[in-house]
């Protein structure tokens, strides 16, 4: 049971930095089901960018679910996420087991009930790349990260942003990722990460909060 759960903790801090319900294609260049393509992509990275200069924080619940090949049941979990610009990330997992992230910058650190340890992401070309998409995917400037293509799709209160990796560092990662946002504030309201293998992570995010003046205590690395 203890290898079991420490097997747990390390794929949920792997998975959780481009901090997700439903696996919906292993085929990446496939049409999502009941999506279409997005005819007017510059209008639609114009409002993004709008939103994106309005926004100076984010709060939300989440709810997450985790599909591991070698495990016959789900792992389901939930917490409280937090992003601040420029850059700032936490997430705090509180059930069933507390766990917490923190991004700031080139540092990072990750601490559960027994003990925190912090990171230099600085010294990962792929850790800051990861850390890249987790920011990316907040603030709505996933179009220009080069570490993925990015296709938009769309239905009656959704978009969708599906990141392919289009570096070797992003491809040992993962198959791809889904971004969902809704379409009356553009919020982030689903993110499904996609491993190479089929694993899949999947995070739903409710009570979104906008401009909330965070405390900067919440995202210190210590």
């Amino acid at each position: 049971m203890y290898a079991l759960t420490n097997y747990w903790m390390f794929n949920r801090m792997r998975n959780s930095f481009c901090l997700v319900l439903l696996l919906l294609s292993l085929n990446s260049t496939a049409q999502p089901a009941g999506y279409k393509k997005l005819a007017d992509v510059g209008t639609f990275k114009a409002e993004l960018a709008k939103a994106n200069t309005a926004l100076n924080d984010i709060s939300s619940d989440f709810k997450q679910v985790k599909n591991l090949s070698l495990l016959a049941e789900k792992i389901h979990s939930k917490g409280r996420f937090y992003f601040r610009k420029p850059g700032k990330v936490r997430i705090e997992y509180t059930e069933p087991y507390y766990y917490l992230m923190v991004m700031n910058g080139s540092k990072m650190m990750v601490k559960d009930e027994q003990k925190s340890n912090k990171i230099n992401a600085g010294n990962s070309k792929m850790m800051q790349s990861v850390n890249r998409v987790m920011v990316d995917c907040m603030q709505g400037t996933v179009f220009s990260n080069p570490d993925f293509k990015t296709t938009a799709y769309h239905d009656g209160s959704r978009y969708l942003l599906r990141l392919v990796p289009a570096t070797g560092d992003m491809k040992k990662l993962f198959e791809q990722i889904d971004v969902y946002m809704n379409k009356s504030g553009l919020d982030v309201v689903k993110l499904v990460m996609t491993e190479t293998g089929g694993d899949y992570t999947g995070m739903e995010f409710y009570n979104t909060r906008h401009n909330s003046s965070l405390n900067e205590a919440l995202f210190k690395v210590k």
